[in-house]
């Protein structure tokens, strides 16, 4: 009779490591959990009726998944352009776009793809597909870019995500 008990909680543990929180907009699943960091809320990213990529914000990191594909220069270009009105310069703006160029796929950030931007400790550490693609040391880019997603003229707006 252990057998079955300890099925029971092997399948609970498995269960419990693996929940995540589905965008409904999108579907597309985020997990509870990021690097220590709980989920905190949900969003997606339009152009007109097209769903681009699904939010997920967790304490001071961003993670953008893909609902379709896009372009490597395309991606890059519309979140430097997202980042000019919000304080950063044009020089931290031109890093920040080599930085992310250089770790999207030379066939662009196709749908699935997985894009973390970290803004705490006063710098914007990126990674793509949970691979650590560049660190910017700049506050004000840092600031900057949790504003894409936070301020009043975010891009997209965040829902709270329920607890259960």
């Amino acid at each position: 009779m252990k057998f079955p008990i300890t099925l029971l909680f092997l399948l609970a543990a498995v269960v419990a490591l693996a929940s995540a929180a589905t965008e409904p907009k999108t579907g597309i699943s985020f997990p509870d959990s990021y690097k220590g960091s709980n989920l905190e809320s949900l969003g997606v990213r339009t152009k007109g009726p097209i769903k681009v990529y699904g939010v997920g914000k967790y304490d001071h990191t961003f993670v953008l998944k893909m609902s379709m594909g896009v372009g490597s220069a395309k991606m890059t270009n519309a979140l430097a352009d997202a980042l000019k009105p919000r304080g950063c310069d044009q020089d931290t703006i031109e890093e920040f776009s080599s930085v992310l160029l250089g770790g999207l796929p030379k066939s662009g950030a196709s749908k699935g793809t997985s894009l973390a931007f970290g803004t705490d400790g006063g710098k914007l550490s990126i990674a793509v597909n949970d691979k650590h693609v560049g660190t910017i040391p700049s506050k004000p880019l840092a600031k900057a870019f949790a504003g894409i997603y936070t301020d009043g003229k975010a891009v997209c707006k965040l829902c709270p995500v329920e607890k259960e």
